[in-house]
């Protein structure tokens, strides 16, 4: 799916990403070595974070991976996803069941792979970005030659090092897990900034 969002006529709206809360799951504050001393503390902390940081008008696209809940604990899930501001487009995590997410109500478009494409003016000119927007990591994404942007989630920042760390080397592509951006969303322009020492190749085609 595409989604075109075009910010030179929607000045008051801004992107953000996030990606694998683990609702209810307790040993993801183990094995991330999350800064909670319970799930509750954890969800609270997500929902400030994010509404702190997200307005009403914003966008957030939220890269799966929503919560280990159990039968008798979903309605909190709603409640807690019902709490959140701004419109979430969903992106498919293996930990999630599409009968669940599509229960919860909340999300404008639900997927396995979105295409983000974002309007804005850069130094006065119009200018166009594309995020490629999945739970797993791609190696080769859609326009990546180009100047696209790989957003993922999945990995709890675990291919950062060791072997797969060459992933990322001189790369736009950017593991979006809450427990790497402070268990907030994190804004497009961001994501741009903190890639920004990226080296595009000179292409020798008009299409790759």
């Amino acid at each position: 799916m595409r989604l075109n969002v075009d910010l030179t006529q929607n000045k008051n709206t801004n992107i953000f990403f996030s990606s694998d809360f683990h609702l209810f799951h307790a040993n993801a504050i183990k094995f991330d070595n999350r800064p909670f001393s319970n799930v509750y503390d954890m969800h609270d902390e997500i929902k400030k974070g994010w509404n702190e940081t997200v307005g009403e008008n914003d966008i957030v696209i939220y890269l799966g991976d929503l919560s280990f809940a159990k039968a008798n604990q979903k309605l909190e899930v709603k409640k807690f996803v019902n709490d959140l501001n701004g419109t979430i487009h969903y992106v498919m995590g293996n930990h999630d069941k599409l009968d669940e997410i599509k229960k919860i109500g909340r999300f404008k478009t639900i997927q396995d792979y979105l295409e983000v494409r974002i309007r804005n003016y850069e130094n006065g000119k119009q200018s166009e970005t594309l995020f490629c927007c999945m739970h797993y990591p791609i190696y080769s994404w859609n326009k990546a030659p180009h100047g696209s942007y790989m957003v993922h989630g999945h990995s709890h920042g675990n291919l950062h090092h060791g072997e797969d760390a060459s992933l990322y080397d001189n790369r736009r592509i950017i593991d979006v897990g809450c427990m790497l951006t402070d268990y907030r969303p994190i804004g497009y322009k961001e994501i741009i900034k903190k890639l920004s020492n990226v080296i595009l190749p000179n292409l020798t085609r008009k299409e790759i």
